[in-house]
């Protein structure tokens, strides 16, 4: 082992002398932990490669030709992609982005355009924020205007959470509720009603604002709510006969008022914990997911929130992920999304290559749709050792390996010659796109979505006495494009 191969292991950069060396060496690798398939030769990366290009990919063609249909060789020709279909987002506050908010940050409001297509808000929408517990700063305008603030900006939101049953997280009107021991009938339907209520209120509120929801939230450790409600019979309803009888009737009021919002059952503990993942979590998601899949509870997604760290949350090699998506969607065939990922960890190193790795395996997976950060700036992040940008909202090792893959290794731009034929094309990344044609000095746009199912254009060219050049361009295409400039260069 030669020295510079040394002073990459990780930690090995503060040993400063050949007595501490060999402690050193011993202390970097048992203090953090590693994952199987880190390394750069690892059999999974080809494996990923090819599952990316099946899954995330798709022949986009452009034909040339004239008004009378003949081929035009030699247009040159651009496919620049512009937004993933993919989603790639953060938790974000809305007070650091809204201007008249005390916390506003003009670096955190260009930040989050520039990088995420989606994001979740990290608390305003849990139902304690909603009611009006946590104060002013969190009041329902403050929550609606800043989903406008990301509408505006094209940026889709994932709620978070519709139903948080545990005794912390619901208003002090259900807790008086929770804390009697004996209700009567009327506590009873009181508390069956201000959830119900909630549902129809938030879920009012926000509709055509979110494009999902994490209906419920965390299940396997939050039931207060169902226990206390379980044998009781609503007025004008059946006994309440179980956890997953109540969660279904939460279920169906959810999409009852928001049938456009994809509804999500959200927990911990799935995906992280290394190799060796503590096996009792997976069953005891896996039954209130089975039984909830039995009742014919209306449920149109799983997530995954994805917190690692040094101690009971171990990084999770690629392949065991890869695992683990494939049970669950064996057994059970829906979306998953990567609800709430970061990696608290000192080691650098460690964390930029493992938030590139399970970036990789989640995106080559065909059942995952999303992969949300939960947070991503130092300033503004539960665990700042998990930020991907830095006070200055310089990019960190793993802010570096995030933009690397989603605006680069994953982003689709070519330029080149029509052929004899008039074709020109390329296989790229789902999303959308601006076509560019340029023939005798004149220039033709267009947008177009590229699907799983591919694109294949015919661009009209017309003689250039005849032809208007076409100068739409969408600003939010504009902007798009220059974010991904910026990024890369």
């Amino acid at each position: 082992m030669n020295i510079q191969t040394i002073n990459r292991l990780p930690g090995v950069r503060n040993c400063f002398s050949a007595a501490a060396f060999a402690v050193c060496i011993l202390f970097s690798v048992q203090t953090h932990a590693q994952y199987s398939g880190r390394g750069d030769d690892a059999p999974w990366r080809a494996t990923a490669a090819q599952k990316i290009d099946q899954n995330r990919k798709a022949d986009v063609q452009i034909i040339v030709q004239d008004l009378e249909g003949n081929k035009i060789e030699s247009a040159a020709v651009s496919i620049q992609m512009t937004e993933h279909a993919f989603k790639f987002g953060s938790a974000v506050d809305p007070r650091y982005f809204l201007e008249n908010q005390s916390q506003y940050n003009a670096g955190y409001a260009a930040k989050v355009p520039e990088i995420f297509n989606a994001t979740t808000l990290e608390n305003h929408l849990k139902w304690r924020a909603w009611d009006g517990a946590w104060g002013n700063s969190f009041d329902q305008s403050v929550t609606l205007a800043g989903l406008d603030w990301l509408g505006e900006r094209e940026i889709g939101v994932r709620g978070h959470a519709m139903m948080w049953p545990r005794y912390q997280s619901v208003p002090d009107s259900v807790r008086t509720i929770l804390d009697i021991a004996n209700p009567t009938q009327q506590n009873l339907q009181d508390l069956y009603d201000l959830s119900f209520n909630h549902i129809a209120d938030i879920g009012a509120a926000v509709k055509g604002k979110v494009f999902s929801w994490d209906m419920l939230n965390e299940p396997r450790t939050s039931f207060d709510i169902e226990d206390k409600l379980i044998g009781f019979a609503p007025t004008g309803q059946s006994v309440i006969t179980s956890r997953t009888d109540i969660r279904k009737r939460w279920f169906e009021a959810a999409q009852t008022v928001d049938s456009n919002a994809s509804m999500f059952l959200n927990d911990f503990g799935i995906l992280a914990g290394g190799d060796n993942l503590d096996s009792n979590i997976r069953s005891n998601y896996r039954a209130v997911l089975t039984e909830l899949t039995a009742a014919n509870t209306p449920m149109d997604g799983l997530g995954f929130q994805s917190h690692f760290n040094e101690t009971n949350r171990l990084p999770t090699s690629p392949t065991k992920i890869w695992e683990l998506l494939d049970e669950f969607a064996a057994d059970y065939d829906l979306p998953v999304h990567i609800t709430e990922f970061d990696y608290n960890t000192t080691n650098k190193d460690l964390q930029a290559d493992y938030t590139r790795d399970f970036m990789t395996a989640v995106f080559a997976h065909e059942s995952v749709e999303a992969f949300i950060l939960w947070g991503f700036w130092e300033g503004k992040i539960n665990h700042a050792e998990a930020a991907l940008f830095d006070l200055d909202f310089n990019p960190n090792l793993n802010g570096e390996e995030y933009l690397d893959l989603v605006f680069n290794q994953w982003w689709t731009e070519e330029n080149g010659l029509s052929n004899l034929d008039g074709e020109f094309g390329t296989r790229g990344f789902l999303g959308e796109y601006e076509i560019t044609v340029d023939y005798q000095g004149n220039s033709y746009r267009q947008k177009i979505t590229l699907g799983s199912e591919g694109k294949s254009i015919i661009v009209s060219v017309p003689e250039p006495s005849s032809m208007a050049i076409l100068g739409f361009i969408a600003l939010p295409l504009l902007r798009r494009t220059r974010r991904s400039e910026i990024l890369r260069s």
